[in-house]
């Protein structure tokens, strides 16, 4: 089994707002190996309860904090885990898609989200690797649970995903799991490299992080293409709300479904809702509004 290990860092840069999710593909055997060599790498004075590149070195000297970043650098070097990366532009999704997105696509973690799934596969078929690959993700709270309801969806959209990708991601934390520890420094270093006041040292860290490494970035202009593609999508305006988010419906289908049908009984709905559009047009224009009332606030089940 394989298992990916993926963690997120955000820049406030005033250059570019950007988000990245990165991490590292190897077997579950490898990352055993891997977590004793780390774990032991931390606990060599001057010691380190776990790894989080934005806290944990506070109050070391920069000599201390370098020769614990090589270290460290180097038990990744002995295992070169495939790694990848899949970033956005914040301050682009807000700016163009406010006010135009669904609630539930609210925030750029969900297309990185998407991007991860995706360039994981990527990496599995052309390394021509034996999945099932499992994908661990750091916490997030309700932004990364909203992202995973969409999991099996996504997954069996499209076959040759099925096949690779395993079951349901799962969230822990870095300080707790140290492959994600790991996945924290690369994505860290990773959102650096991309910005204007990296510095060499730093440049040099990253590269020496990433090993047949997969890079995607979502361009500026396929965010456009989205805010202007959803002006055009049946219905809209009724999902830009906390009301309109359909968190709820999809937990029930996949908790209630079996995986292979939650595509199909998404589909279903659609037609649903397509027809529940034009049959309200026509009673609204024929001004039946009390009974097109009572006939939007039936019960429709899924079977």
């Amino acid at each position: 089994m394989l298992e990916a290990y993926i963690d997120d860092s955000a820049s406030d840069f005033r250059a570019d707002k950007r988000l990245i999710l990165a991490g590292y593909l190897q077997s579950a055997e490898a990352w055993e190996r891997l977590t004793e060599d780390w774990t032991a790498e931390l606990a060599r004075p001057p010691a380190l309860a776990s790894l989080h590149m934005i806290t944990c070195f506070q109050g070391w000297s920069e000599k201390a904090r370098e020769a614990k970043i090589n270290s460290l650098v180097a038990v990744l070097a002995k295992y070169k885990p495939l790694s990848i990366e899949c970033s956005i532009s914040r301050a682009a999704y807000l700016e163009d898609l406010s006010g135009s997105v669904p609630y539930d696509l609210r925030h750029p973690y969900f297309p990185c989200f998407v991007g991860i799934m995706h360039g994981v596969v990527e990496t599995v078929l052309e390394e021509k690797l034996e999945g099932p690959v499992e994908l661990i993700f750091d916490e997030q709270g309700k932004v990364g649970e909203d992202a995973a309801l969409w999991y099996v969806p996504l997954k069996h959209m499209n076959p040759a995903v099925a096949d690779v990708l395993g079951g349901p991601p799962r969230f822990a934390s870095d300080h707790e799991v140290v492959p994600l520890q790991a996945a924290d420094m690369l994505a860290w270093y990773v959102r650096r490299a991309a910005e204007t006041r990296c510095t060499a040292r730093q440049r040099e860290v990253a590269d020496a992080l990433r090993f047949r490494h997969r890079h995607m970035e979502i361009p500026d202009s396929l965010v456009m293409a989205w805010s202007e593609a959803f002006q055009y999508v049946p219905g809209i305006e009724h999902t830009k709300g906390r009301r309109g988010s359909t968190s709820k419906l999809m937990r029930e289908l996949v908790a209630r479904l079996p995986s292979d049908r939650v595509v199909p009984a998404l589909k279903k709905i659609t037609r649903r809702a397509t027809w529940l559009r034009r049959a309200r047009s026509t009673f609204m224009w024929l001004g039946l509004e009390r009974i097109w009332k009572r006939l939007a606030h039936r019960k429709f089940t899924i079977r």
